[in-house]
């Protein structure tokens, strides 16, 4: 019994953290970022990629470091698909406060705190 309910209660949080992000985004209003990539990280549960942008310019004069999301399910690539390669430069938009990165802390997930998940983007060509 205590097994049913651990799996059912991680597949419950895998499919939340996959399908929330996607009927999130039909409301919300994207505002513009760019920045440089300084590392990628798995979202274990919610299988998403986080990556940390230094520096992250969002759309205004404050300049930022820290992660978006890029979702495979929500997000439209343009440009190069580089994503989430270290020293490239990401350009696109985003919706500001969604919860979409979640890591696996034994016996659950917690959300990993971002800035938003992409809903476009284009990145820079390679380094010669």
């Amino acid at each position: 019994m205590k097994k049913l309910f651990l799996s059912v209660a991680v597949v419950s949080i895998v499919f939340t953290g996959i399908l929330l992000p996607t009927s999130y985004l039909k409301a919300q209003v994207e505002l513009p970022f760019a920045g440089i990539v300084s590392f990628p990280f798995p979202c274990t549960c919610s299988l998403t990629l986080g990556i940390w942008f230094t520096p992250l310019y969002l759309g205004g004069p404050v300049v930022a470091t820290g992660p978006l999301v890029y979702s495979p399910y929500s997000t439209i690539p343009l440009g190069n698909f580089l994503i989430g390669v270290p020293d490239t430069w990401h350009i696109g938009a985003y919706i500001p406060g969604v919860q979409a990165c979640w890591m696996i802390a034994v016996p659950t997930c917690i959300p990993f705190p971002v800035f938003g998940i992409m809903t476009k983007f284009g990145t820079s060509g390679p380094i010669l």
